[in-house]
């Protein structure tokens, strides 16, 4: 009988003890899981950098875990994942922002923006913007330099005439097509635009070789410099300026106090010059994303 006893009591504590153990293992796992932001990024190199950068920046310098959801196919899946909550945060741009996602063409200038997307997304979306990093990365129109010399085209006020007297081959990426810039240059310049859709990895070297004579691009892009093109100058400002600066879902803010204090420190930080040299890097120099992101924190004093 003793025996029994002393074998029950064993059962017992052993069935306690293994209780106590997963009920300890959930709740920290639990709380692992719940300790973790996830940031996102566009499919572009520069977008990935800027992303890589706040992902390294949290990393070091907080006890908050960091999963990276990067290459996300383009703004408005982007956008969605941010209001589904499949990720916390992500750099966007303001003039993506008001076209894109707002389909709001209206004319501001970089605070006036800022401060209106800040209103408009907190209150319709949840969703802050905090402060610019510093750069401006503005979608462009973009030809060959030497074209450009050739036919005199420096602006897209010059380039409209040329159209409406000759035919030119024009290639837009499958972003840009649709968005309501190309309505907003159609409008401001009478332009009626034929356009053939391309990826963007080929449209630089294709207005180089002489396959297009035209096609979008962004102002940070390193390869407008390896390629020699022309940005064309906007002389009626149909396309809004485009300032970088992350967007964070507000409970994801609440959530953890001391994010927006580090967050703030890349506010300025990272120049037009800096954010070119940067994608030069990854692009034609083939870093890693997270080398360069990394080196760039350490330059920077910043962890």
């Amino acid at each position: 009988m003793a025996i029994l006893k002393k074998r029950f009591f064993i059962l017992i504590g052993i069935f306690v003890f293994l209780t106590i153990s997963i009920l300890f293992t959930s709740i920290y796992q639990t709380q692992s899981s719940s300790n973790v932001v996830v940031i996102g990024s566009k499919n572009c190199t520069e977008n990935q950098i800027v992303a890589e950068i706040i992902a390294t920046l949290i990393e070091k310098n907080t006890d908050i875990k960091v999963k990276r959801k990067f290459n996300l196919e383009g703004t408005l899946i982007c956008f969605e994942a941010l209001r589904s909550k499949d990720i916390d945060m992500y750099p966007e741009y303001t003039g993506t922002a008001m076209y894109a996602i707002l389909k709001d063409q209206r004319k501001l200038d970089n605070q006036k923006m800022h401060c209106y997307l800040k209103n408009v997304f907190d209150k319709r979306f949840e969703i802050q913007w905090l402060e610019p990093f510093g750069f401006e990365n503005a979608y462009v129109l973009l030809m060959d330099r030497k074209k450009t010399k050739e036919l005199k085209i420096f602006s897209i006020s010059d380039l409209s005439n040329h159209i409406k007297k000759n035919k030119m081959q024009i290639a837009f990426d499958p972003e840009f097509s649709v968005r309501e810039e190309v309505a907003s240059i159609n409008k401001n310049y009478d332009l009626d635009v034929n356009y053939k859709l391309m990826d963007q990895s080929l449209m630089y070297f294709s207005l180089a070789h002489g396959v297009i004579d035209l096609a979008n691009g962004f102002a940070t892009d390193s390869r407008i410099k390896k390629y020699d093109l022309t940005i064309l100058k906007d002389d009626k400002k149909a396309m809004p300026s485009y300032i970088a600066a992350p967007i964070v879902r507000k409970e994801v803010l609440q959530k953890y106090p001391n994010l927006a204090s580090e967050l703030k420190k890349l506010e300025g930080i990272i120049t037009d010059e800096k954010i070119k040299k940067l994608n030069y890097l990854a692009d034609e120099k083939k870093q890693k994303v997270y080398d360069i992101a990394y080196r760039f924190l350490k330059s920077e004093k910043l962890i």
